[in-house]
C-alpha cells in the first residue's frame, strides 16, 4: 500500500500528498499515465516537485475516498512504483 494524506478536498477536486512522488522518476510517471482510469475520474495530474496529487472526478459518480483506498493498493500501480 502505498502511503498517502488527504490535503484539501471539495466535491469533484482533491489533493493528495504523496511523498514517494517525489522519488520517481519521469519515466516511472510516464508508465504511470498510462495506466486506464475509470469513468468518472476525469483527470489524476501528479506533481514530483511538491509530491501531491490532484485529481478531478465527478462527485456524483464516484466515491472518491474508496478510490483513492483502492488506487493506493493496486496491484499495478505499486509494482510500477516500486513498493512494497
Amino acid at each position: 500500500m502505498i502511503n498517502y494524506r488527504v490535503v484539501h478536498h471539495v466535491p469533484g477536486r482533491i489533493r493528495v500528498q504523496v511523498p514517494i512522488i517525489k522519488k520517481l522518476s519521469v519515466a516511472t510517471l510516464k508508465k504511470l499515465a498510462e495506466i486506464p482510469i475509470p469513468e468518472g475520474i476525469k483527470d489524476v495530474r501528479a506533481n514530483p516537485v511538491t509530491g501531491s496529487l490532484v485529481i478531478t472526478y465527478d462527485p456524483d459518480h464516484v466515491d472518491i475516498e474508496k478510490y483513492l483506498r483502492k488506487m493506493m493498493a493496486d496491484d499495478e500501480i505499486v509494482a510500477t512504483i516500486g513498493v512494497g
